[in-house]
């Protein structure tokens, strides 16, 4: 298939005559109608709205290749990046394909299924969900990974079902010769009255150049509860753009937790939808950059009937050189009412040379609501390091102080104890390692 006279070809269409053979009728059909929306969706650039504050050199600028020919190396130390309360629930992927050796998933009860997508085609719930709850058009990230996935991570809880513990998708990205693209997939179906916890991480194992695009649908049926935290600490060369999506049924609770470390670039779209009344969901994000880092959060939060409750707190710390960019978009369709909706942005700049851009955005179209937004854009109080510094603190203990209280409130509902921990560690260190300029206002 041809590409429209307004698509110029980019890295993602020249990479997509490496997609792989077609397994089945099922995933023929998938990789047809993600090979068709590819070849109509325009490679963003900074004219586009929604991408005009972000820059793609990262992407536009580095040759990748596919796996075949990266060159890549082999992964190490592995199981140094386990948690431990997830000793019998975890699955591991290097470079988006399975590793079962690596893997353990016997120990979460009852009608919970967890495993890799390719061994589960044939289940009801992947062939009625898998692909079909993707939302993002003229996206051509998102349709490359339909197109070029081989393997993913598959969670489906059965009615009733709670996962005895925390299941943790644990991405690594390999050093390699090349710069190469990974497109890990993930598909949770919970159904009515279900509760798991999942942990997302993405690791780069290395200081090489990658590129990863995460796709991840996700259906919260009636009366379940899903406890979601994303972990990015990605090479500081790497390219993250991640594509995580969730539609919620009535009195349902859908929580996410977005960590950004690492990535040179990080661009992330997450989306939730509203399916019935009555349903509560989170949204919350914490970013804490360096250097020429750039971290992009396009958000949606999309209310669609009437009693809901939704909550979007993103923190973002900036250093150095680095950029983050926030457009956090609330939605109140017309028959939504009774919405109660908070969304808020609070920057933290380290250095005088870091950059904000930030936009929350309300479009409202029903009357009985409580919905509300801001940002704020600062430095460090120089009255509250003054007064930690009457308290015996120099001044730059008194900064990294007031740092690590401030990225500390994102990740305090984070509930597996180790993954709390392994984030307030990052927190520390990336305070203690970033608090060398005098800034102050």
């Amino acid at each position: 298939m041809a590409l429209p006279s307004n698509v110029e070809p980019s890295v993602l269409h020249n990479l997509a005559k490496h997609a792989p053979g077609v397994e089945s009728a099922f995933m023929k059909k998938i990789r047809e109608q993600s090979m068709e929306a590819l070849n109509r969706s325009p490679f963003p650039h900074r004219k586009m709205e929604d991408w005009r504050f972000t820059d793609l050199k990262p992407i536009t600028r580095t040759e990748f290749v596919s796996m075949d020919e990266a060159g890549i190396r082999p992964a190490i130390d592995v199981e140094k990046y386990y948690i431990p309360e997830s000793d019998r629930s975890r699955l591991v992927f290097i470079n988006g394909e399975y590793q079962e050796k690596y893997s353990s998933i016997g120990g979460l009860g009852k009608g919970v299924t967890v495993g890799n997508l390719a061994d589960h085609l044939d289940d009801k719930e992947v062939e009625e969900y898998l692909n079909k709850l993707v939302n993002y058009e003229n996206d051509p990230f998102t349709h490359y990974n339909g197109l070029m996935f081989t393997d993913g991570s598959y969670i489906h809880l059965e009615k009733g079902a709670k996962a005895e513990a925390p299941i943790h998708v644990l991405n690594l990205y390999t050093d390699s010769v090349k710069p190469y693209v990974s497109t890990p997939r993930m598909l949770v179906v919970a159904e009515e009255e279900s509760d798991v916890t999942i942990i997302e991480d993405h690791i780069g194992l290395s200081d090489n150049k990658y590129m990863t695009i995460p796709v991840c649908e996700i259906k919260v049926k009636q009366k379940a509860h899903i406890h979601h935290a994303r972990i990015v600490r990605d090479s500081l060369e790497a390219v993250h753009v991640s594509r995580p999506i969730a539609y919620v049924e009535k009195n349902s609770e859908y929580h996410s937790y977005t960590i950004t470390l690492g990535a040179k670039l990080s661009r992330n779209e997450p989306k939730v939808i509203q399916e019935d009344e009555e349903v509560d969901f989170t949204l919350d994000g914490l970013v804490l950059i360096d250097g020429e880092q750039i971290a992009d959060t396009h958000s949606t939060m999309d209310h669609r009937f009437s009693h809901a409750e939704s909550h979007q707190l993103h923190k973002v710390v900036v250093n150095g050189k680095a950029h983050s960019i926030f457009n956090g978009k609330i939605f109140v369709r017309r028959d939504a009412q009774k919405i109660d909706s908070f969304q808020e942005n609070r920057n933290l700049l380290l250095s005088l040379d870091g950059l904000v851009n930030t936009k929350p955005q309300l479009e409202i179209f029903a009357d009985d609501v409580l919905c509300s937004h801001g940002a704020t854009v600062g430095q460090l109080d120089a009255e509250e390091v003054f007064y930690l510094q009457s308290r015996g603190m120099t001044e730059e203990k008194a900064k990294e102080v007031l740092t690590y209280a401030f990225a500390l409130e994102t990740i305090e509902n984070i509930k597996v104890n180790s993954v709390h921990q392994l984030l307030i560690d990052e927190v520390y260190r990336y305070t203690k390692a970033n608090n060398v300029d005098k800034v102050t206002a």
